[in-house]
């Protein structure tokens, strides 16, 4: 059995668009269970539970009635001879292929095999987990020294907030993947994020009233169970108890993150106060809501590009940097 990786983002990566023909498969590690025994009861314990294996083979959709058998025959068949959990499942951007997922001990997956090899002798019976290799995802870059069309999908603070290039033509897949995966991750036996949870791994996150959408893992906390992730797509962080994130297909996480975190320039909180208030972060939002506006990055701060927002105002074009500050909210200052 070969483990794959989880999808991480550290380092450089080069977008690239969902396309048809790629290999579909989970991203991450099988769970695996274990026995924590008192060592003054070490001779009483248990014998450690087998490690819990995930083995996803590809079946032909036109094999895929024959597999699970009238009224579920044959794939009871199969549960109950082997003892392994299986379950199949459909992909959201092909047709001609469904996923079987098999889960349990070494021996159950391999006895469930042995049963399917007898009935399909032709069928590839090998692993399509992906290798560590398989090209990663990117965000989607902000351009450096032009405008760009943008709408805001977060305010964190009154200087901080995400974007969408709503324009650009990744952008318009997004509500098919996000349909997707919602169709994926509604149903039972997708994997959990292997413990303790690794920084920068990519996930799949529930959001109540919004389904599933893709995360990156910011920090772990094992005392407490927690994760904090930002959501890429549409922007923003939040502590989420770790046992609610599923390890994320690599056919998920071809599509560019879509949401840009930045910082604007040239303002800072008023005098004597140390942070932007809660005013200032409203303020943002209502002139920035459900509205196009143009971005130009200016310079970067701790790694997030510093910009400019212009709003359309009757015939003028208004600086929102500057709007804001000229109404109070907060400092403006000028670059040096």
């Amino acid at each position: 059995m070969t483990e794959s990786d989880t999808t991480s983002i550290d380092g450089k990566m080069i977008p690239s668009i969902l396309g048809e023909g790629e290999e579909e498969a989970w991203h991450g590690s099988g769970v695996e269970s274990c026995i924590v025994a008192d060592t003054q009861m070490s001779s009483l314990a248990p014998p450690p539970s087998p490690p819990i294996i995930q083995w996803d083979i590809e079946v032909p959709t036109h094999l895929v009635g024959r597999l699970i058998g009238k009224q579920g025959k044959f794939m009871n068949f199969l549960k109950q001879s082997s003892g392994a959990k299986i379950y199949v499942s459909t992909l959201p951007f092909t047709h001609d292929i469904q996923i079987c997922h098999i889960q349990g001990s070494q021996q159950q997956v391999d006895e469930a095999l042995s049963l399917v090899r007898k009935k399909f002798k032709d069928l590839d019976l090998s692993n399509c987990a992906p290798l560590p290799c398989l090209p990663i995802t990117s965000w989607l870059l902000l351009p450096q020294d032009v405008f760009v069309e943008v709408m805001v999908s977060r305010v964190e603070a009154a200087h901080h907030l995400f974007v969408h290039q709503h324009s650009h033509p990744s952008h318009q897949v997004l509500p098919t993947l996000i349909q997707a995966m919602q169709l994926c991750y509604s149903q039972p036996g997708c994997p959990s994020l292997p413990t303790p949870v690794e920084v920068g791994v990519v996930c799949a996150a529930p959001v109540t009233g919004s389904g599933w959408q893709r995360a990156q893992v910011i920090q772990y906390d094992g005392e407490t169970g927690t994760t904090h992730i930002r959501y890429v797509d549409s922007g923003g962080y939040d502590t989420v108890n770790s046992t609610t994130l599923r390890q994320i297909r690599s056919d998920f996480v071809t599509l560019p993150f879509q949401a840009a975190e930045v910082l604007l320039d040239n303002i800072m909180p008023l005098p004597g106060d140390e942070e932007f208030s809660l005013e200032a972060k409203e303020a943002l939002e209502e002139s920035t809501a459900n509205v196009a506006l143009i971005l130009k990055v200016t310079g970067s701060q701790d790694g997030l590009p510093l910009v400019h927002l212009w709003k359309q105002a009757g015939d003028e074009m208004v600086l929102i940097n500057r709007s804001l500050a000229d109404q109070g909210f907060f400092s403006w200052f000028d670059t040096q």
